[in-house]
This record gives C-alpha cells, structure tokens and sequence, in this order.
C-alpha cells in the first residue's frame, strides 16, 4: 500500500505540465515585441536545405547559438546559403513545442556587408516617398504603338541584346535608338544621367527603356542613386525601368513611370506584338465586312420588294387604263348604234308615208323590228364582251396582288430570316433552342431568340 503525505498532494495538485510550460513561454516570448521583427547578426553553420523548400540553419556568434528557420526559402533566393556566411537575418522569435525550444522564424536574409547598404536604401526610399517623388499622379504611360523607343544601357551588356531581340519580334516597325552609358561602377548614376537628359531632350524617343541584366546588391547600387532618382522625377519622355531580376528593387524603379522585373519585359511594355495587332485588326475587318454584307442583303431584299410594288403597281394602272379604254369603246358603240337605229326609224317612217298600201307598212314594221332586235342583240353582246373583258381584268389584278410580297405581309404573314438576314428559314427543324432569328413584317423588322421547337401536330 503507498501512501502519500498531505504536504506531497498539494505538491502534487499545483504541478504544471510541459505543455503548460510550454504555452507559458511562448506566450512570454511571442509577446514581447522587442522579439518581433528583429536583425540578428550571426555566422551561418548547419545549413540544411529541406525537400519541401524550406531552410533550416543555425547562426552562432563566439558565445552562443540560435536555430533558424526560413519557410519558402527556395522560392525566393536563387543563391544557397553556405556554412560559414556572415548574415543579417530579419523575423520573430517563436517557441517551438515539439522540442520546447526557441528558434528564429526568418523571412529575410542578406550577407552581413550588404547590411549597410539595404539600411541606407531604405531611408532615401523613405526620403524621396515623402518628397512626393514617387506618387502615381506624377507618373505617364508612354503612348500605345510608339514609333521611336530610346534604349538608356551598356551596348555591351546583354540587357540590351535581350531588348533589340524582343522588339525586333514584336514590333519590327520600331525605330530603336542606343544612348550609351556604363550601369555599374561609381562612375555609373552620373553616366545614366546624362543619358537620361540627352534622350529626353532628342525629342525622337516616345518611350524610354532604362535596363541592365541582373547582380548583387552592390552591382545594381548606382541605380539607387539620389541624383538619379531626381533625373527620372524631371523626365518630360515616359521611362519604363527593367533593372535585374523580378525580385529586385531599385530607387530608380519607383521613381520611373512603369517597373518591369526585367529588360525583355520592359520591352514588351514598350510597344505592342505587331501579330496581336494584325489578328486584331482581321478580326474587325471580318466583322466590318459580315455587317456590310448584311446591310447589302438586306438592301436587296427591300429593294426587290420595291420593284415588285412598282411593278404591280404599273400593271393595275394599264389594266385600269384598259379597262377605261374599253367602257369609252362600249359607249362609244351604243352611241353609233342608237345613232343608226334613229336614222332608221326615220327612213322607215319616210317610207311609210310613201306607200300607202297596208302590206308595204306591214312589212316596213316588221323590217323596224327585226333591226330593233338586231340592235338589241347587238348592245346585250357588246355588253356581255366588255363584261367577259373586266372580269379578266380584275383576275388578272387579284393574280398580281397574290403575288405582290408587300400584300402577303399586310395580311399577317412574315418572312422569317437567319440573324444575319441571309438565308431564308422554311423549316422548324432549322432552328435550334437560343439561335437568334429575325422576322420580316409588312413595317419593319423583329429580332427574336429561339426558346424551342416543336413539330406541326396533325389535324
């Protein structure tokens, strides 16, 4: 049996677990912001490069050791990190549980001699901030299709091959004029400078390229140069900086009109790929053209319509002309006949009064019937002839207007078209669900979308 003394169970009651520990010192660490955000100097050794990219080190001074570790380091350093390196190392304290100790969580890293220098480009980045020399409004695109593109580099340098090649490709239109200058060295800011000047004062360039390949910090110093900065500040010319690789940074880029990660793109800002344009171009041309054609279409379609009105309308008017001709003619023929009948009536009667026998009048009154008869038969077919011609007349008006389009439509019928008004559509199997139509009526045109179709039901 054990047995466990009261003094011991309170001992045993207030004891903490590691975890508690743990989560007590991290939070007294984590917490303290002189541990956030902090440069340590140090020596690099154990350098363990991780399959996942991350970076495990350990940086030690004459007295103690502190393990690091930079997340991601592979996607942002091109250059591995060796035994034996003096850095400056940038980030937060953090405890790490599993082994309850403490560690350096990096997320920035640069050889100890180039310390200084980042100090001192982030004050005159702060500076010039500031003074305003880096706002947006002050900053100008350079113009869509430039015709002449100054090239501020070394000729020997191979910022300016990349440059020639890729606007050679893009825009072989481009006039592409060099000035000049070294981009490296103490003499370098002063040399861009001038160059900056003469190209924007030339009046030729359009757009300026200001490029060099990349390097160390050190290598790309003169483009953080204060004078420099100023110079692309005062530019009339728009200047597209492409300095280094994509995760540089100079002063001269923030104050430049436009940054590129690196000379080819900058070029590729410069001026537009001539095949984009061509294809641009074809594709309103073909659109231009599809819309002329179907306005000519449609023309056509009105002005047939037109002449077949016209048409219809000249026939009704020489039917009608016809139709008047031959009423005159008709009256005409009545007149001559009454006219003859008369003049027969008088002879007869003359006649009559001449012979006296009652056999000659006899006969004379029959011979006075048999013409009235006659002119009765006489008047009943010219009559029915001209009757015979108007309703031919009138057939032949109501086969024109059966005809005639325009009275097709005034009836309610219509014609459907395709959307772009070229084929006739006849059939509901033509048609699919969303395809867009448009209906010709007897006043104007209707646009509509095909919701479905449906097969005639039989009756």
């Amino acid at each position: 049996m054990d047995f466990i003394l009261p003094q011991a169970a309170k001992t045993q009651e207030r004891a903490l677990t590691v975890s508690e520990v743990t989560d007590f010192v991290r939070g007294a660490i984590e917490g303290e912001p002189k541990l956030q955000g902090v440069w340590v100097r140090g020596e690099t050794s154990n350098v363990r490069p991780a399959s996942t990219g991350h970076l495990y080190f350990t940086l030690k001074d004459e007295d103690s050791e502190l393990a690091c570790v930079f997340f991601g380091y592979s996607r942002q350093r091109k250059k591995p990190l060796e035994d034996g390196t003096a850095v400056l190392a940038f980030g937060n304290i953090s405890v790490y549980a599993r082994r309850g100790s403490y560690q350096l969580v990096v997320s920035d890293i640069i050889p100890q001699g180039e310390g200084e220098l980042a100090a001192r480009f982030e004050q005159l980045k702060r500076q010039l901030a500031e003074e305003g020399l880096f706002a947006p409004e002050h900053k100008a695109l350079p113009p869509e299709m430039p015709r002449t593109v100054g090239v501020v580099t070394s000729p020997q340098a191979a910022a300016f091959t990349d440059v020639v090649n890729v606007l050679t490709r893009r825009a072989p239109y481009l006039h592409v004029v060099l000035f000049p200058t070294a981009v490296q060295g103490d003499a370098a800011a002063e040399q861009i400078i001038q160059a900056l000047k003469q190209a924007d004062a030339s009046g030729v360039c359009e757009a300026i390229l200001l490029v060099r390949g990349g390097g160390s910090l050190e290598d790309l110093w003169c483009f953080n140069d204060e004078a420099l900065a100023r110079q692309l500040y005062k530019m009339k010319t728009p200047v597209i900086t492409g300095v280094g690789h994509e995760v540089d940074f100079t002063i001269a880029d923030f104050a430049a009109d436009l940054r590129a990660p690196t000379p080819s793109v900058a070029a590729e800002m410069a001026a537009p790929d001539v095949r984009d344009l061509r294809a641009g171009l074809a594709s309103r041309g073909g659109m231009l053209a599809r819309s002329a054609l179907g306005r000519i279409r449609r023309t056509e379609t009105a002005f047939r319509a037109v002449q077949a009105g016209r048409l219809v309308r000249r026939v009704r008017g020489e039917l009608a002309d016809t139709e008047a001709g031959l009423h005159a003619a008709a009256k005409a023929m009545l007149r001559s006949l009454r006219a003859w009948t008369g003049r027969q009536e008088e002879r007869t009667a003359h006649l009559s009064q001449r012979l006296a026998p009652r056999k000659a009048q006899r006969q004379m009154e029959d011979r006075m019937s048999d013409l009235d008869r006659t002119a009765a038969d006489l008047v009943a077919a010219s009559m029915r002839k001209m009757d015979e011609h108007a309703r031919g007349l009138t057939l032949a008006g109501a086969k024109l207007g059966a005809v005639d389009p325009r009275e097709a439509l005034r009836r309610g019928y219509a014609l459907l078209w395709d959307e772009e008004m070229e084929h006739l559509i006849t059939r509901a199997a033509a048609l699919t669900p969303g395809q867009a139509f448009t209906a010709e009526l007897h006043d104007g045109l209707v646009r509509g979308e095909v919701k479905e179709t449906a097969p005639k039901e039989e009756r």
